[in-house]
């Protein structure tokens, strides 16, 4: 319960701040029919942030992660038991578990204008466990405007992975914990309306 609680801390901190990029997965993980399960993320780039040959974002402790499946152009993967991890920000990391870092390599999107969000697009992980639960992530990107502009902006939120556990099925709360997700999910939305604030973590 204590973990819920933390994590929903942290979203609604992402949400409610400035940010570098946020993955959110897509509906529940998806049998793939060869013992695997399919787990979808869509990736936001922040308004006040550019995406820049090098920008990355990294998932953490994925449990029984067996492959990377389709990315957007101009993204590459790799994989390591610890990292990548921007200097600024201390997630929760297991060097047990392999933490996915996608890593952009295309051109400046986002540097100068429109200001405002942008899709990255869909990213597929596979993993031999269906069970989810809350993981970090981070993100390290540039800010696209004001004074300190082309300065390094990194994130670090809280998200869906796979968890240890037996592939049965998903991750399901216990019902206070529906409650306070509920009640977190509506401050993080209440938050995303007064984005204007200062930055989660920025050097």
């Amino acid at each position: 319960m204590k973990k819920l609680l933390l994590g929903i801390a942290a979203m609604l901190a992402t949400a409610s701040a400035h940010a570098a990029i946020i993955p959110t997965l897509v509906g529940d993980p998806t049998d793939a029919g060869d013992g695997t399960f399919l787990y979808t993320y869509r990736a936001t780039l922040a308004s006040d942030a550019a995406a820049l040959e090098g920008s990355y974002f990294t998932l953490y402790d994925v449990a029984g992660f067996d492959r990377v499946g389709t990315v957007p152009a101009n993204f590459q993967v790799s994989t390591q038991l610890l990292g990548i991890t921007p200097a600024p920000v201390l997630p929760t990391d297991d060097a047990a578990l392999t933490n996915i870092t996608f890593t952009y390599s295309g051109p400046d999107l986002n540097f100068d204008g429109p200001f405002s969000e942008r899709d990255l697009g869909l990213f597929e992980i596979y993993s031999t466990i269906g069970v989810f639960g809350f993981g970090d992530f981070t993100a390290e990107t540039v800010r696209n405007q004001g004074p300190t502009r082309g300065t390094l902006l990194a994130n670090i939120g809280v998200n869906a992975v796979a968890i240890p556990g037996d592939g049965a099925g998903s991750f399901i709360p216990e019902p206070e914990a529906w409650a306070m997700m509920v009640f977190g999910f509506g401050l993080v939305g209440a938050g995303m309306r007064r984005r204007n604030r200062t930055p989660v973590v920025a050097v």
